[in-house]
């Protein structure tokens, strides 16, 4: 009963106040609110275009990751199809000699 009293006699008080503001001083307030409330609502969209930058930058680093993979792999094959004791052993079943100044490595 006494916190409501207190309540009501805080709220009219407030309102007192809020009617003997000028115009000048109301428009002033207002802009800070306003002002406030843009700022709250700008901070929230950057952290969110944020979150939405580092989620696709994740995907495009994982994407990056199997690709090197990929290569990596890719050398490995390579380095094992041309390995001389492979290619000695190609060149005997062909019929052939095995000149290693005759090989090229693509790169």
């Amino acid at each position: 009963m006494l916190q409501d009293r207190r309540r009501d006699a805080t709220m009219r008080v407030i309102g007192d106040k809020i009617k003997t503001f000028s115009r000048v001083e109301k428009a002033f307030y207002g802009s800070i609110v306003l002002s406030g409330l843009i700022l709250a609502i700008g901070i929230i969209f950057m952290q969110t275009r944020l979150l939405q930058i580092q989620s696709q930058m994740a995907d495009v680093n994982q994407e990056i990751n199997a690709k090197q993979v990929e290569i990596d792999d890719a050398k490995q094959a390579v380095n094992e199809l041309t390995r001389s004791a492979r290619l000695m052993e190609i060149a005997e079943k062909a019929g052939l000699t095995f000149n290693n100044d005759n090989i090229g490595v693509a790169e």
